[in-house]
């Protein structure tokens, strides 16, 4: 049987539990329903063969983060893999990654092309590339929309997912700089 102070122990701490829960789900409904990233790098190399990096998806294979942080990630190809409508398939062993397919929805040549994200079934986003001439060089802008929901939990997720994100369109970008730069 517990002690009348053990009881008073145990409702103080019911009672600050419930107000952190209760105030992390209040905070919850000021935070972003969609997970919004936008990240750019200058690139020193000719628009066609900087735009040909994104709109040709086996030059994926070299810069894409997804593909560097699984190096043994399956790609398959539509044919052509070129263009609008191209698409490739991904299957990863790791299970932040799994699978799914991004699909060239709108390319206008030398300016834009935009993406959507099928993640098997369970989500689904789109991204747009841009690219404009800076002075010599060509500007890659890499964004993304991603609605993640009203649900709290959800509203925390993406919160983390921006973080993750972040570092993968910036890798991303430098590893498609690095190729374009190279041919």
């Amino acid at each position: 049987m517990k002690s009348p102070a053990m009881n008073k122990i145990l409702k103080k701490i019911g009672l600050w539990l419930g107000l952190i829960l209760l105030g992390l789900i209040l905070f919850s409904f000021l935070l972003p329903s969609e997970v919004k990233m936008k990240r750019s790098i200058l690139v020193t190399a000719p628009m066609d063969r900087v735009f040909d990096q994104v709109n040709d998806l086996r030059n994926w294979e070299k810069w894409d983060p997804w593909k560097r942080m699984d190096p043994t990630m399956v790609m398959t190809f539509s044919n052509p893999p070129v263009g609008q409508n191209a698409f490739y398939k991904w299957e990863s062993q790791n299970k932040h990654l799994g699978k799914g397919t991004v699909t060239l929805t709108r390319v206008a040549m030398n300016e834009e092309i935009l993406t959507s994200i099928d993640f098997d079934g369970r989500d689904q986003g789109t991204a747009k590339f841009h690219f404009a001439h800076k002075g010599d060089d060509i500007e890659v802008t890499w964004s993304m929309d991603h609605a993640v929901g009203m649900l709290p939990w959800k509203k925390y997720g993406g919160l983390m997912m921006r973080s993750h994100l972040k570092k993968q369109f910036d890798d991303g970008l430098k590893g498609l700089k690095f190729y374009a730069e190279k041919s």
